[in-house]
Order: C-alpha cells, then sequence, then structure tokens
C-alpha cells in the first residue's frame, strides 16, 4: 500500500496576480525615474527655478493634497485591517473613504493646475510649467486607474455573501501606497527643494 503525499495546493491565480503589481509598479517606477531624472537635469542648467518670494507654486495646496493623499493610506490600511478580521461593512466604509480622498486629492489638483493657469503658468509658458505639469499630470493618471482598481476591488471583494475576499484589497493596497509614496517623493522635489 502506498502513501500518497498531498501538497496544499498553491494559489497560482494569487502568485499571478501580484506578480503583474509588481510588473506594473516596476514600470511605474521606471516612467518616473526617467522624469525625475529629467526633471534633475532641467533644473540644474536652468539655475534658478523661480525668482525668490514669488511663490510660483500654491505651497499650501501641495501640502493639503500630500495631507490627503497619507490620510487615504490610513484609511485604506485600516480597511485592510477589517477586511482580514472579516467585517464586511468596516472594509467597505473604510475603502469607501479612501476612494472619496482620492477623488478629493484630484480635484484639489485640478484646482492647483487651475489657479496656476490662471495666473500665466502653463505648461507651454516655461519649462517650469512643462516639468510641473508632466510629473502632477502622469502622476494623476495614475491615482484615476487605482481609483477605477480601488473601485472594483471594493465591489469585488464584498460583494459575495457578506464575506470579504482579501486578495483583491492586498493587490490594489500595492498600488495606492505605492502612488502615496511617490507623491511625497514629487511633493519634495517639486514644493521643497
Amino acid at each position: 500500500m502506498s502513501t500518497q503525499v498531498i501538497k496544499p495546493k498553491v494559489k497560482t491565480d494569487e502568485f499571478t496576480s501580484v506578480l503583474g503589481v509588481l510588473v506594473v509598479l516596476g514600470s511605474i517606477t521606471m516612467l518616473f525615474v526617467a522624469l525625475f531624472v529629467s526633471y534633475s537635469i532641467l533644473r540644474i542648467q536652468f539655475g534658478m527655478w523661480s525668482k525668490p518670494g514669488t511663490g510660483s507654486l500654491p505651497f499650501t495646496l501641495g501640502v493639503i493634497n500630500t495631507v490627503i493623499l497619507m490620510s487615504s493610506s490610513w484609511t485604506y490600511y485600516k480597511g485592510q485591517q477589517y477586511a482580514v478580521a472579516d467585517r464586511c461593512r468596516q472594509v467597505r466604509q473604510w475603502l469607501g473613504l479612501t476612494l472619496g480622498l482620492g477623488i478629493v486629492f484630484l480635484l484639489t489638483q485640478l484646482n492647483l493646475w487651475r489657479i496656476l493657469i490662471d495666473s500665466g503658468m502653463t505648461a507651454q509658458s516655461n519649462i517650469i510649467g512643462s516639468v510641473f505639469y508632466m510629473l502632477t499630470g502622469m502622476h494623476g493618471l495614475h491615482i484615476i486607474a487605482a481609483i477605477i482598481a480601488l473601485t472594483w476591488a471594493i465591489i469585488r471583494s464584498t460583494g459575495v455573501a457578506g464575506t470579504v475576499e482579501i486578495h483583491p484589497i492586498k493587490l490594489v493596497g500595492l498600488l495606492w501606497h505605492f502612488l502615496d509614496f511617490l507623491w511625497i517623493c514629487l511633493f519634495i522635489s517639486i514644493f521643497i527643494i
């Protein structure tokens, strides 16, 4: 009589989806590294980036957007904790709040753009405008994609008979937290340095 060893079934779909998200994050990283290198070269060549005291970039709105995105990371974290505890209602609440914060971030960013355009700083006006709109625009497009992914994760993870499927939440969480970290890099590069 032979004994058959039963191996636990590896969830290849989960592995493949995590690998896919990591490949996407690697691609986004390469894109933004190229943008940051270009930004650095232009900044060094340009010399004085703006006249001291002119306040060409509204620092307060940059800080507000940073607070909004950092808050969204915290609300996402809370949603993940409730997902682990299989508390469907709280998952929907916290991830819904994260979704709302992401939308508020985009609206605040659009308001920042409107203020800059009204003051004459457009993508065509000078190198500062070109670089600013390219960096923040690319980040904004990725936030839109993350909002769509988060909407999918909320629907997918909390729609089955009151139980929470945590894998979609973990996948989107990788993207969400990565984009928040990326914003911190953008904020420091554009508004502080």
